[in-house]
């Protein structure tokens, strides 16, 4: 196994050999000027460098001469292979923010339209009358609350549900309750 350059050979400017990560089983080299260390000491396989380019690869070799394209020494082919083999790697994302605006439809959409009906819990047996009624909710009406009075206390006092209208119960009941509205 040839020797490796060590961090004495290796500085930012120098003209060298590495192999890209990607390049790792076919050994390829790419030349390129280095731009950062990014190994504090020497490695066995050699110094993991970045190039002006951008590019990431271990030291392999010092390059001889002085690039004529500035950086690289690369053909067109490599160069295609480089970009495939990097937008395969990388997926591409879209932000849906900058998608055309879906046409909106003619009527608003209510927060009726999200609202399901309560579930009917207990053992009684209803009425075919009752059971379509449960079923259908109607909100023509806002539901009664009551009216407070001095005499009543905040924790004597039974709520109606705002959703349904048809449950009254203490304060922790109707929290319970009405969440149910809204479980999936």
């Amino acid at each position: 196994m040839p020797q490796v350059p060590s961090t004495r050979d290796v500085t930012p400017g120098a003209f060298v050999n590495i192999i890209l990560k990607a390049d790792q089983p076919t050994g390829r080299t790419v030349q390129g000027t280095v731009s950062q260390l990014l190994t504090r000491g020497n490695h066995p396989r050699g110094i993991k460098v970045r190039l002006s380019d951008g590019r990431v690869g271990r030291v392999q070799s010092l390059a001889e001469g002085v690039s004529q394209q500035g950086d690289t020494k690369n053909t067109d082919a490599e160069d295609t292979t480089r970009a495939t083999s990097r937008s395969a790697a990388a997926p591409q994302y879209v932000d849906a923010r900058y998608d055309q605006e879906q046409p909106s439809s003619s009527q608003p959409i209510g927060l009726e339209a999200y609202i399901k009906p309560a579930k009917k819990r207990g053992k009684g047996k209803n009425k075919p009358s009752e059971a379509a009624e449960a079923t259908t909710v109607s909100f023509s009406s806002p539901p009664q609350i009551p009216d407070l009075s001095e005499e009543q206390s905040l924790e004597k006092t039974d709520a109606t549900c705002p959703v349904c209208g048809d449950f009254r119960g203490d304060e922790a009941a109707l929290t319970h309750h009405v969440q149910s509205h809204f479980d999936d």
